[in-house]
């Protein structure tokens, strides 16, 4: 019975230790500070930081954080999109386009896939956004990735000219 009790302890102490080391956590959507106006459709941006996710996001739970720096104006600014696109220290170089939530590409990214699943008709010149609220957060990382800056929710990739 006494080795019973020990493993139950060594398994509760353990999950509680890994539960709390957990890399990421969430932050509320409202702690970001929307200005839909902040990056326009397709404008040229250079990355500066991604939270990225505790995993591929494939059930767009949660939005993943992107803070950016405009081409155009110079300004930084959040992105929130649902997209792990699996940035890498080596697209800091990169001249990325920032697609705005009413983009085609972002619409097709963010809709709602679960009707589909389901065998419902899925109207594509007016499809339904999955209503997501949590903002994945890469705790090492929030001195950066607390901030004021204007946020958009968008998609991140290259427009073909």
């Amino acid at each position: 019975m006494k080795g019973k009790k020990s493993i139950l302890l060594f398994l509760i102490v353990t999950t509680v230790f890994t539960a709390c080391n957990s890399r990421y956590k969430f932050w509320d959507i409202s702690k970001f500070h929307m200005v839909k106006n902040a990056l326009q459709d397709n404008e040229e941006i250079k990355l500066f930081y991604t939270s990225q996710g505790p995993d591929n996001n494939e059930k767009m739970e949660y939005y993943i954080h992107v803070i950016a720096i405009s081409l155009k104006t110079g300004d930084t600014v959040n992105i929130l999109t649902t997209a792990n696109n699996g940035f890498t220290m080596e697209d800091k170089e990169r001249a990325f386009n920032y697609f705005n939530e009413d983009n085609i590409v972002t619409k097709s990214l963010q809709m709602d896939t679960e009707k589909m699943k389901e065998g419902q008709p899925v109207e594509m010149d007016k499809p339904e956004m999955k209503k997501i609220t949590k903002v994945a957060r890469d705790t090492k990382f929030d001195k950066i990735a607390d901030n004021n800056f204007p946020t958009v929710i968008g998609s991140i990739g290259f427009a073909y000219k």
